[in-house]
This record gives structure tokens, sequence and C-alpha cells, in this order.
């Protein structure tokens, strides 16, 4: 018997084109391959073997990672704009003003707290105890 899976979200259905890989991912994986081979054929006259292959790890991983990873269903770039933008540039901050600010009323609370215990010290005021 045939069985088919059907995803729960259809929006997590992704079309697969060759051996289980989606368009984007034969893209990126044809684009590492045509970056690392010329660059490991050609660059062994000048760059040693263990430099080389580094090289080849850098610059195909970025390739590779636009078409293979996902995060909480973004891709690639999209996380990396994400991150990017909070970690780097300036965050807008905006501020409310409401009736209620607790730090305003903390500090009021403490202020006459503080007032309080002066005046009994002092012996101006005496704390009822209804």
């Amino acid at each position: 018997m045939i069985e088919v899976k059907i995803p729960s979200e259809i929006r997590a259905y992704k079309s697969k084109l060759i051996a289980g890989l989606s368009v984007r991912q034969v893209i990126s994986l044809s684009l590492a391959i045509l970056v690392g081979v010329p660059l490991s054929v050609f660059g062994r006259r000048f760059i040693s073997a263990d430099i080389l292959m580094w090289l080849v790890i850098f610059l195909s991983a970025p390739i590779l990672a636009w078409g293979f990873l996902t995060f909480q269903d973004m891709n690639f770039e999209d996380y990396m704009k994400a991150f990017l933008s909070m970690t780097f540039l300036p965050q807008k901050r905006t501020y409310e003003n409401t009736e209620y600010n607790l730090f305003v009323t903390l500090r009021n609370e403490c202020l006459e707290e503080k007032i309080i215990e002066q005046r009994i010290t002092a012996g101006e005021y005496e704390e009822r105890s209804d």
C-alpha cells in the first residue's frame, strides 16, 4: 500500500524537485558547487591545501545556508536581516504616558514612608492605630 505524507499545516508543504530537495535547495547547492569546485581546482597553484579547504568552506557555507536553513519559519536571509537589525541597528523606543506609572508610584510611597519616619523621630507625628 502506498503511503503519502500529508502535512498538518498547508504552508509547511514544500514541493520536491530532485532527490527530495526543493527548488531553493537545488539552486543553492548548484551555486555552492559552482563557487567551490573552480576555486579548489584553480586555487591549488596559489594557496596550500589546508588554507584552500577552509576558504572553500567559508565561501560556500553562506550559499548553502541560504538554501537549507530555516529558523521559526523564516528563511536564512529573513533571519539574518532580523538578527542584524536587532543586534547592530539602534532600536526605536516608544514611551507611553500613562496615568499609572509604577516607578513614580513606588518612589512616592518610599518618600512618604521616609517623611513619616522623620516626623515620628522628630516627635511631630504620632502614628494612629485605628
